[in-house]
């Protein structure tokens, strides 16, 4: 999610992001953009279900206390028609899950568009379904952005991480879905991710460029966090020795595929509930008493309100906007 110890592979992926990020809002945009009508960002999970065994991520924990959850179809309609007034800058529709699971996707996705409910619907993906029926016909709803986390150049990295077989195979997937892409004159951007983990050679990551360049639109390095210290992984995300206020507190939301709201995407342990939408409104959530504790919990130098935000690196690459965001009286 943040930008890895590389400077040079930082690159502008969205127009309203720091370079090297689709999470982290540019400074300037937060100033100018952060409403407490409504968040500018909105995570919505479609579901908690995943078809791979990524070591370095959270899902197993997730399931274990949460079970496993999938979105209903008229659940979404209803969340994006409270959206659509207020557009979106960007709609993610992933959390903890592989959001190409859920056979609803498409739709999901066609129905966003109609509504106009975003500048940019994006959504990251593990790619293992990614040419597959649901695959293909979220490319022919009109998804505008993809991102692959393939994490490997080589078949051994990837088993490394993934604990599992098939990197060619999700490769030539991928290639497929592009393929498919242009055959349809779909404007889907497909990106293509690795992470700098600390375990894995610079080679690779050149690798990675030279398989990829001029095949997906782009190719993303980022570094790699722990989930707030949930996974036993080396930290290679954008740090800093001065902790400061989380600003993603004033744009963004996630909406589990269980209902439950949390304040970001991060909030694997849902330690960050602050509404859920069978009983309150977006807009009622983001102005909630619970919300508004956790903001001024950091203004006050309360890192640990609530526990995820601990050990978090991810809010780092936004930047200091402790002064500016003292002011904003309305958030807290």
């Amino acid at each position: 999610m943040g930008r890895g110890p590389t400077k040079k592979y930082y690159q502008v992926m969205n127009q309203n992001y720091v370079e090297g990020t689709l999470t982290c809002l540019k400074p300037e945009i937060v100033k100018s953009k952060i409403t407490n009508e409504f968040p500018l960002v909105l995570n919505i999970e479609p579901t908690n279900a995943c078809n791979a065994k990524c070591y370095y991520c959270t899902h197993d924990k997730v399931v274990k206390n949460q079970g496993t959850n999938f979105l209903k179809i008229d659940d979404f309609k209803k969340i994006i028609d409270q959206v659509a007034s207020h557009k979106l800058i960007m709609l993610n529709l992933h959390k903890d899950g592989e959001p190409l699971l859920h056979k609803n996707l498409p739709e999901m996705v066609e129905y966003a568009k109609k509504k106009d409910a975003a500048q940019v619907i994006h959504f990251n993906t593990n790619g293992i379904l990614i040419n597959s029926n649901v695959g293909r016909a979220v490319i022919a709803a009109g998804i505008d952005d993809i991102t692959i986390s393939i994490d490997a150049a080589r078949e051994e990295t990837y088993y490394q991480f993934k604990k599992q077989k098939g990197l060619d195979k999700l490769e030539e997937n991928i290639k497929r879905a592009i393929d498919y892409r242009d055959k349809i004159s779909s404007k889907t951007m497909i990106r293509v991710k690795i992470m700098e983990f600390d375990d894995i050679k610079h080679d690779e990551i050149e690798l990675f460029h030279k398989k990829w360049n001029g095949v997906a639109d782009e190719v993303q390095v980022t570094g790699v966090h722990s989930w707030s210290g949930a996974v036993d992984v080396k930290v290679t995300d954008e740090e800093t020795k001065t902790r400061y206020p989380c600003v993603l507190l004033w744009y963004m939301l996630a909406v589990n595929s269980n209902g439950d709201v949390s304040v970001c995407n991060v909030d694997w342990d849902y330690s960050g509930v602050v509404g859920n939408i069978y009983r309150q409104s977006i807009n009622e959530i983001w102005n909630s008493k619970l919300l508004k504790n956790i903001r001024r919990a950091q203004l006050k130098e309360d890192w640990c309100n609530p526990s995820v935000c601990k050990q978090c690196v991810v809010w780092v690459s936004v930047g200091n906007l402790w002064e500016f965001l003292k002011e904003k009286r309305e958030f807290i």
